[in-house]
Formats: C-alpha cells, sequence, structure tokens
C-alpha cells in the first residue's frame, strides 16, 4: 500500500505548482487574464492553480513549459522561500520602470508633436510661397 508522507502529499505539490506559476507569470510580466488567455482557460481556473486549489493536468504542464521556457522539473520543485521578496521588489522595479517609461514618453511624444507641428507650418508656408508665385 502507498503512504503519502506529511511532508508531500497532493496538497504541498498544489500549492508549490501554484506557488511557481504565480512567479514565473509575475516573471513576464502577465497578469492573470494574460495567462488564462495563453491557455485557454478562464482566470478564475488560473487562480484555483496559483492557491494551490486545484492540480494541474499533464496537457497544462506541456503548455505551462512551452509558455514559460520551463522544464517540467522547475513547475513543481518547491519554491525559493525568497519569492515574496523577490516579487515585492519585481514589483518595486516594475514600478520605477513604468514611471520613468512614462515620463520618457510624455517627453518624446511632445518632441514628435513639436516636429509634425513644425513640418506643417513650414510645409504650410512653403506651399503658400507658391501660390503667391515665390520661389
Amino acid at each position: 500500500m502507498f503512504y503519502l508522507s506529511a511532508m508531500t502529499n497532493i496538497q504541498s505539490i498544489r500549492k508549490a505548482v501554484g506557488q511557481n506559476v504565480k512567479r514565473f507569470r509575475i516573471e513576464a510580466g502577465w497578469t492573470q487574464d494574460i495567462l488564462a488567455e495563453k491557455l485557454g482557460f478562464s482566470t478564475s481556473h488560473i487562480a484555483n492553480i496559483e492557491g494551490g486549489k486545484t492540480g494541474i493536468s499533464d496537457e497544462i504542464l506541456a503548455n505551462l513549459c512551452n509558455i514559460f521556457h520551463k522544464k517540467p522539473a522547475e513547475i513543481y520543485n518547491e519554491p525559493d522561500a525568497s519569492f515574496a521578496v523577490d516579487k515585492k521588489l519585481s514589483l518595486a522595479i516594475n514600478d520605477s520602470v513604468k514611471k520613468a517609461f512614462k515620463n520618457s514618453y510624455e517627453e518624446i511624444s511632445k518632441e514628435i508633436l513639436r516636429q509634425v507641428t513644425n513640418a506643417i507650418t513650414v510645409r504650410g508656408y512653403s506651399e503658400r510661397r507658391r501660390e503667391r508665385g515665390g520661389s
């Protein structure tokens, strides 16, 4: 007869898989909605996997491996205890990058708008000169 030890049982495996899926999803910069779309599942199903409430089939495992570019063992490994710290750091970095990108985006947008406005003004001036018979 097969007995599960206290350390390794179905629930602990589901929890490890869920934590790893969540970590890989966050590292990819995806929401649960995005991962659900990539796998063809509902967001609630992804939440159940990440929460350790639902196990994964071999087909889902293969899809996760392909999506995240991981080996099956990486999906099933016990997650690193520093994940919570890594998650907070990752979120902080993402926020910083978003803020920096937003500022850069606004500056670039203003510069493009200035150049387009200038080009339209110069073009309009040239066209008016031609209409008046100037060169």
